[in-house]
């Protein structure tokens, strides 16, 4: 007879020599090749020993802190009347996972059917995996396309006919030497988008518009569609468009942009076997700012309505301008002096009566330099208008002798 076994690497197993007679006057096990010698173990004969290796009931070979060198075919033989009975033991030491099962989903080459994968690495022999949903296995579901396993990993594709949002799938594995069934699920999820605040680019500058992906299982396919007026038309990268993603975020960027060809709304388009969303960015394209002009246009108008007010000032009151000026200058030491011109050929009392008319001479020195003339000279203007209304002194001089 022939039989396989499991055992478990650091463990323990009991090889059992299956239908042995209780009048067998001996038992041996041998190791590899049954006629080989010496045997492993002999109920009978003393070998050098292997304290890993003992009898048990006086037939079956125990053996101790397993080893993956103590694999291997092993037969046990027992001598009756000279008669032979032979038993093979085939043992296999194990090694089960030290990690737990891992589960993922992506989206098939052509992007309309999903894949299931499930890996439990680091064991041997390999483990058996299966996918369940809702407590079936999927093996046997009308909705699955096809089934593969590699080593450590088992793949299911299914028909996204079948899936919706949030559904969640279950892989089991089992091991051998492992009692319980460890598992990992899946939840599959519709993409969802970040939404971005509408973009402006003035003409001839780039622009770049921005997608991100917030969620979605498995990953989804980005995509860029020229607006609402094109719908099926993608944007390929090349020439002034440049298109990257990295992970979940795609950014599409418009080189020079025009005003008359790039300005609108623009489609991102994330789509895996759950679903389709789409987010729309709208592009504003305008002319650039002169800034030299508006800069000029203001320094203009500033001047102007400087020009302006000053204008308005001295045409209504003049002499306040002036002032103003002569008071401004006091602080530079400025010394005002007035001085009285009398007439040598009139007397005294012709003084008095012509003292309204007697016209004022003045003189500053401001550290040596006469006050502006134009002060003092309107100045003086403006006395003699108002007291002769505009007639000169001599007439008035000669005037007053004939009367006398």
């Amino acid at each position: 007879t022939e039989e396989v076994v499991f055992g478990k690497v650091g463990g323990s197993i009991l090889l059992l020599c299956r239908n042995v007679s209780k009048e067998a006057t001996e038992v041996v096990w041998f190791q590899g090749d049954p006629h080989s010698f010496p045997p492993l173990f002999s109920s009978r004969v003393a070998f050098p020993p292997d304290v890993r290796f003992s009898l048990v009931d006086n037939s079956s070979l125990r053996i101790t802190e397993l080893r993956v060198q103590d694999e291997g075919n092993y037969t046990c033989k027992e001598v009756l009347n000279k008669t032979d009975h032979e038993h093979r033991v085939q043992l296999l030491v194990a090694n089960p996972p030290h990690s737990a099962p891992k589960c993922w989903a992506e989206t098939s080459s052509s992007g309309l059917m999903l894949q299931l994968f499930c890996s439990w690495p680091g064991g041997y022999p390999h483990p058996t995996l299966h996918w369940r949903e809702e407590g079936q296995d999927l093996e046997n579901s009308s909705w699955v396309i096809s089934s593969t396993s590699s080593s450590d990993t088992h793949m299911e594709m299914l028909n996204s006919s079948h899936l919706s949002h949030r559904k969640v799938f279950k892989c089991v594995g089992s091991h051998v030497v492992k009692q319980e069934e460890p598992a990992c699920t899946v939840e599959i999820k519709i993409p969802s988008l970040e939404s971005e605040p509408p973009k402006t680019c003035f003409v001839g500058d780039n622009v770049t518009l921005t997608c991100r992906v917030t969620e979605s299982t498995p990953a989804a396919r980005l995509t860029w569609l020229r607006g609402i007026t094109q719908p099926e038309v993608e944007i390929q990268p090349g020439g002034r468009y440049l298109i990257a993603q990295e992970g979940n975020v795609s950014r599409l960027t418009i080189r020079n942009c025009s005003q008359g060809t790039d300005g609108g709304c623009y489609v991102c388009k994330a789509q895996n076997p759950v679903g389709l969303r789409e987010l729309f960015v709208c592009l504003t394209v305008k002319q650039p700012v002169n800034i030299v002009g508006v800069v000029g246009a203001v320094v203009v108008l500033s001047l102007l309505a400087i020009l302006t007010v000053t204008g308005l000032v001295l045409y209504y009151n003049p002499l306040q301008c002036l002032r103003g000026a002569a008071f401004r200058n006091q602080d530079l030491g400025d010394v005002l002096v007035l001085v009285d011109s009398e007439d040598d050929d009139e007397g005294r009392g012709e003084e008095e009566t012509m003292s309204s008319s007697t016209k004022h001479e003045a003189m500053a020195l401001v550290n040596g330099s006469s006050v502006q003339a134009a002060y003092l000279n309107c100045l003086t203007e403006g006395d003699d208008g108002e007291q002769h209304g505009g007639v000169p002194p001599q007439e008035m001089r000669g005037e007053e002798t004939r009367g006398t």
